[in-house]
């Protein structure tokens, strides 16, 4: 009976292991690209519901006769490398977040809304989130106020 292995199986074995995995990681490459962007364009989404939101609060705060004029409390800025959300009045800073896996922005933007939760000043706009390797997102919003993430260049 033999013991252990012989040469030509371990190298068969190798052979066979690298094979594979020379199939997986790109998969794997591209899996993490994708993933990081949705995971971006989703993050983003939510920040901007939550400044959208705040200033609806505000206004509905305000308009019961705590202040005679209402006006956007919060804004996002999003710059190339992440974003931040602060205060219109003085820019006290609240929190930021950074993109990962080497997500970034096409260019910086301040998005801002008013009392009613429409894009303050009006202006429709996409602003391009692009991966690492060159995969693009597109995060459109109009002067209604409502925005979505796209795979697709929006039509404009």
């Amino acid at each position: 009976m033999q013991k252990g292995f012989a040469a030509l199986e371990l190298i068969i074995t190798v052979f066979v292991v690298s094979v594979l995995l020379s199939c997986v990681v790109p998969n794997a490459a591209r899996i993490v690209d994708r993933v990081s962007l949705d995971y971006e364009i989703k993050r983003l989404y939510t920040e901007m519901r939550f400044v959208q939101s705040f200033d609806r609060m505000s206004y509905m705060r305000d308009s019961h006769g705590f202040d005679e004029s209402p006006k956007s409390q919060v804004r996002l800025i999003v710059t190339t490398k992440g974003y931040r959300v602060e205060k219109n009045a003085d820019s006290t800073f609240y929190y930021g977040n950074d993109f990962s896996n080497g997500v970034t922005a096409d260019k910086g933007k301040s998005i801002m809304f008013d009392d009613m939760g429409k894009v303050f000043p009006a202006t429709k706009d996409t602003l391009t989130i692009k991966s690492q390797r060159g995969k693009k997102l597109y995060f459109i919003f109009n002067t209604v106020g409502r925005f979505r993430g796209s795979r697709t260049r929006p039509l404009s």
